[in-house]
């Protein structure tokens, strides 16, 4: 292996669909990973990742092909050289428009949800840790159902957690400077520390106009 060099680029965008679809496939994606990290010959990323020369043999020519990798001359030694590689950056950025929705579905959200479960887990531990909840349901003003979480108040001002979802109607200077000062906020508190590990939710984002998910959801009033 040789070390990195001062030269390598932070970053190189990549928005050849060749590129871009091995990018979104974590089978190619695991093998341009030692290359990311630093320079290696084929037996050297075996090594690192801990599969035979054949896997990475079978990978290399696809990742040179497609402008991820690049070949940085030969190492010498006894009997044939061996060829160095190294990523065209540290870090390759596709841009978010050029990327198949098929695959941004596949790469993100399967971490989404296993977050999204993680904090559900947490909350619904903790309203039943603190006995002033309960789940109140009657009729919604469509007709329809609503169910609700009611709280005692105590429980309420005594309480160091959220979980709450809205509908708000915004102009675009009040959405950006809400999601501006809700970023400040998390920073502020972030920067502190403690003892114990919190798990937070924050979002904010306008109604999409096509519900490609979201195509079988109730809307929220």
């Amino acid at each position: 292996m040789v070390a990195m060099s001062d030269e390598w680029p932070e970053q190189a965008e990549i928005t050849d669909p060749t590129g871009i679809a091995l990018l979104t496939d974590l089978r190619a994606l695991r093998f341009l990973m030692p290359f990311l990290q630093e320079v290696h010959t084929l037996t050297s990323a075996a090594r690192s990742l801990q599969r035979s020369t054949g896997a990475v043999a079978y990978w290399i020519p696809r990742l040179l092909a497609a402008g991820l990798i690049e070949h940085l001359g030969d190492e010498a030694r006894a009997g044939r050289a061996m060829p160095r590689y190294r990523g065209v950056a540290r870090q390759v950025v596709v841009p978010f428009e050029q990327v198949p929705f098929d695959r941004r579905v596949a790469l993100l959200d399967g971490g989404r949800l296993r977050v999204l479960r993680r904090f559900l887990d947490g909350i619904d531990e903790v309203l039943t840790d603190s006995h002033g909840y309960g789940l109140g349901f009657s009729n919604s003003p469509d007709g329809g159902m609503a169910i609700t979480m009611v709280e005692d108040p105590a429980a309420s001002a005594a309480r160091s957690y959220t979980d709450s979802w809205a509908t708000l109607y915004l102009g675009p200077d009040d959405a950006l400077a809400l999601a501006q000062e809700l970023e400040a906020l998390v920073e502020r508190y972030a920067s502190r520390g403690g003892p114990r590990r919190h798990i937070l939710h924050l979002g904010l984002a306008p109604d999409p106009r096509f519900r490609w998910r979201s195509a079988e959801d109730d809307l929220p009033s």
